[in-house]
């Protein structure tokens, strides 16, 4: 009995992945996005991550890492991956082709995670915090002045004084 348990404690969690991966593979799929992108994506954050927490040890010391700090960036890194994902529902639900517009932010986001490693390492590397720019929210920022440039420049028919009309 007790060597059942043990094939419960270790064949639950791998086949709880199992079945999240192949959820994630087909919601990625299913707007056309390319699930290589997204498991390269993946695994970037996962080493932003670790090398994020490696650069607030070495250059804060370790008790200024918490896990609350941990836990609110994996939910940051959570949240980013669903931009490509929500542009691409968006197209879909409104009609519109936006595939290669949330496969070009998923090209970017994979840039600027790289982007990131690279100043994890770079600080790592000489034990300060090296000035850095926000490239996640650079991106964030400009796809939404892009929907609301589209927002603002579609729909209804413009009055005489150039107002549209819904």
């Amino acid at each position: 009995m007790k060597k059942n348990m043990t094939l419960d404690f270790v064949h639950t969690p791998i086949l709880i992945i199992k079945h999240l991966t192949y959820f994630f593979a087909f919601i990625i799929g299913s707007v056309g996005l390319a699930t290589e992108s997204f498991a390269i994506f993946g695994v970037l954050i996962v080493i932003d991550t670790i090398t994020g927490v490696i650069r607030t040890i070495r250059i804060r010391g370790g008790d200024s890492f918490t896990s609350l700090q941990l836990t609110g960036g994996v939910i940051s890194k959570g949240l980013v991956i669903s931009v490509p994902l929500i542009v691409a529902w968006a197209g879909r639900g409104a009609g519109l082709d936006l595939t290669l517009v949330a496969q070009g932010v998923l090209s970017v986001l994979i840039l600027a995670e790289a982007y990131s490693i690279l100043g994890n390492i770079h600080a790592i590397r000489i034990g300060r915090d090296v000035k850095e720019f926000d490239a996640i929210a650079w991106i964030l920022g400009n796809v939404r002045k892009q929907m609301e440039h589209y927002l603002k420049n579609t729909g209804g028919d413009k009055t005489d004084d150039g107002q549209k009309d819904l």
